[in-house]
């Protein structure tokens, strides 16, 4: 029987993918439908199903909404929830292996950052410039960025992009052109825009895979 994760605040199911293809069996929990999701699927409030559900899974994943630590929405008047705090706090509380993930500019605790460039993500002229933070319960290994070995691709804002060279993002290129750089062939172009690419949720997978056999949980986070 395989370990169970749990993927909270899923979306379409970027982290998911990576975590099936690592080894687990997924369920996936989020406040709107997701039809598109690949797993298991609940509909629900992702911090309640945690408090009442989490320690039935063997290990946890939570992206909590980024908009409050994004800078689209630093530049947005509207007030956005910060549910980082509250996540974190019923996660030590389980005592599963577990990983919180967002945005760069999120108060992540000793995060490692994860980028395209470093699993290959891209097209076939650009690497996939996408940096995500990562913080554990057990200490996770930071690989280096070659982003600046080529042009980048982003996708985000419900479209991808190609970067000129300024600080701007210019040509927007087709949908088509953002699922080869994500590694992601189901979403929608908004689904895509939010989504991590599968080879960082894999790649994190892997770690939380070797601590899920003994039930024992590496104290401290990842340098």
């Amino acid at each position: 029987m395989k370990p169970r994760i749990l993927d909270l605040f899923c979306k379409e199911g970027g982290a998911g993918r990576g975590y099936a293809d690592a080894g687990f069996d997924v369920v996936g929990v989020d406040i709107k439908p997701q039809p598109r999701y690949p797993y298991e699927f609940v509909q629900g409030d992702a911090v309640e199903y945690l408090a009442a559900h989490g320690h039935e899974f063997d290990a946890i994943h939570a992206s909590p909404p980024c908009q409050a630590h994004s800078a689209l929405g630093r530049s947005n008047p509207h007030t956005y929830a910060d549910f980082i705090p509250q996540t974190r706090a019923l996660l030590i509380q389980l005592g599963k292996p577990w990983v919180i993930e967002n945005v760069e500019g999120a108060p992540l605790i000793d995060p490692i950052t994860l980028c395209g460039s470093m699993f290959d993500l891209g097209t076939a002229e650009y690497w996939l410039k996408r940096h995500r933070l990562f913080e554990s319960s057990l200490p996770l290994p930071q690989p280096a960025c070659r982003h600046s070995d080529r042009p980048v691709i982003g996708v985000y804002g419900g479209k991808a992009r190609l970067r000129r060279r300024t600080p701007h993002w210019g040509t927007n290129l087709p949908k088509a052109a953002g699922e080869e750089a994500m590694g992601i062939d189901w979403m929608t172009i908004a689904g895509l825009s939010e989504a991590i690419p599968p080879a960082y949720s894999e790649y994190v997978g892997k770690h939380l895979m070797a601590a899920v056999p003994t039930g024992q949980l590496v104290l401290g986070f990842a340098a």
